[in-house]
C-alpha cells in the first residue's frame, strides 16, 4: 500500500467519523433565525430595517443605497451602524425574552 493510498483510506474513515459525530442542528438554527427576525421587527426602526435589507440581503453598496434613497452616504453609514447597535444590544441583553417564545 502506497503512502497516498494509506492517507486516502484514513481520510475517508475520518470524514465518515466526523459526519456521524455531527448532530442535526436544523431545529436550533430555525429557532434562532425566527428569534433574530423577531428582534429585527421589534427593535430596529423601519428606516434601519430598510437599509439593512438593502445592504445585507440585496447586497447593495452604501453609495448605491445613498443614490437610490437620495441621501448622503454618511447617513446610510450612520443608520446602518445604529441599526446594528440596536440589534446587538437587543440580542445581548434581551435575548432571554426572545429565546423563551
Amino acid at each position: 500500500m502506497g503512502a497516498s493510498q494509506f492517507k486516502s483510506e484514513y481520510y475517508n474513515e475520518y470524514k465518515e467519523y466526523l459526519f456521524n459525530l455531527g448532530e442535526d442542528n436544523s431545529e436550533t438554527r430555525s429557532f434562532l433565525l425566527r428569534n433574530l427576525e423577531r428582534a429585527l421587527r421589534e427593535e430596529v426602526t423601519d428606516r434601519q430595517w430598510q437599509l439593512m435589507q438593502m445592504y445585507y440581503v440585496d447586497q447593495k453598496g452604501m453609495p448605491e443605497i445613498a443614490d437610490e434613497l437620495e441621501v448622503n452616504i454618511s447617513t446610510v453609514s450612520r443608520t446602518l451602524k445604529r441599526g446594528r447597535g440596536r440589534l446587538r444590544r437587543c440580542l445581548r441583553y434581551g435575548a432571554r425574552e426572545l429565546l423563551t417564545a
